[in-house]
């Protein structure tokens, strides 16, 4: 069990950090933020949209933050938690085996949509 944000965060980063070879850009890349973003221009209800944010991991406090995109998406987690203009994500403080694989796996849904709308 991971209870060092840096830790924690670094570790989550590392897992995600492929998703940067599958499409995305890094937007930033620092010491207690990572975010990615689709730079695909696509036309969408009439806007035309030059980037989309997928997915972002931040240390903020006393927890890091995993924020997902949940525009024109909905997650069905209750854990999650909803941190405003379109983004619902975790707060995470522990770290361990199951925690890792629910991110990773919720990471993973969100690009299937992402691929599924062509926003990649």
């Amino acid at each position: 069990m991971k209870t060092d944000l840096v830790e924690i965060f670094q570790t989550i980063r590392a897992s995600v950090q492929p998703y940067a070879t599958r499409g995305y850009t890094v937007h930033e890349n620092s010491e207690t933020g990572y975010d990615l973003y689709s730079e695909k221009n696509i036309q969408y209800d009439d806007i035309k949209v030059t980037e989309r944010f997928f997915m972002g991991l931040y240390i903020n406090g006393s927890e890091v933050e995993l924020k997902l995109n949940s525009k024109d998406f909905t997650f069905k987690n209750q854990a999650l938690v909803s941190f405003g203009d379109d983004k619902l994500g975790l707060k995470i403080s522990e770290l361990d085996e199951a925690k890792l694989k629910e991110i990773e796996t919720l990471v993973e849904i969100l690009h299937i949509h992402f691929k599924e709308n062509e926003w990649i």
